[in-house]
């Protein structure tokens, strides 16, 4: 890794994570656990050769780590680590800084479900503790829960959830674009379960990529 050679901490902070593909990496296992192949496809566009430098520098730095999930699944995986974890406000903000003063998305630009769902969760929910959502997107399952209020986001299937929501990709991000309500995409979705667990679970995704209006 190319260092600054500064006494700075933002600089510091530059050398470990200012790596081209760095940060979208941290971002892509933010939801949770994903296998080597996730990632690339989930960075659409890296070279193999740089993914794989980039998780040793990563975990180098103690950003990430590596574990092999036990029998039957037998399957390594990569996890961010505490420290991984707490750039999460950065990234947080540096979402709220591309819906302000980013660029539009042009239409050639890749899309996946995960990070439609990154602008909703930690946004306010009405979904009661220990009730939870599998939102199922194409062949991707993310599962919805809450804590403090806030809803929480991650990937796989819930656990005995009390709502399933099937949606198709279009409709997500109709719904975080803020071009369709909860109640529209509950009626384009398929929902087995609770339906008013459902629709606590999809409000906050609802308009939470929508661009912000500018400051008076």
């Amino acid at each position: 890794m190319k260092r600054y050679g500064q006494a700075c901490a933002i600089a510091r902070a530059l050398d470990v994570v200012g790596e081209r593909w760095s940060l979208l990496l941290v971002r892509e296992l933010t939801l949770g656990p994903r296998r080597y192949r996730d990632l690339a496809t989930g960075l659409p566009g890296i070279p193999s050769n740089v993914l794989a430098g980039r998780l040793k520098d990563l975990q180098a730095a103690a950003v990430i780590t590596q574990r092999t999930l036990p029998a039957p699944t037998d399957v390594t995986v990569y996890e961010l680590t505490d420290a991984g974890r707490a750039l999460q406000p950065a990234l947080n903000e540096l979402l709220d800084w591309g819906l302000r003063y980013g660029p539009e998305p042009s239409q050639d630009d890749a899309v996946q479900p995960g990070w439609a769902l990154l602008g909703a969760a930690g946004r306010p929910t009405a979904l009661p503790a220990g009730q939870t959502c599998e939102l199922r997107v194409g062949p991707e399952f993310f599962y919805l829960s809450s804590d403090a209020g806030k809803l929480i986001v991650r990937r796989g299937p819930a656990p005995d959830g009390d709502a399933v929501v099937t949606m198709s990709a279009d409709t997500l991000y109709s719904l975080v674009t803020g071009q369709t309500t909860v109640t529209d995409a509950v009626r384009h979705s398929t929902v087995d379960g609770d339906t008013e667990i459902a629709r606590r679970a999809l409000e906050p995704l609802a308009g939470s990529l929508i661009r912000p209006a500018p400051a008076i």
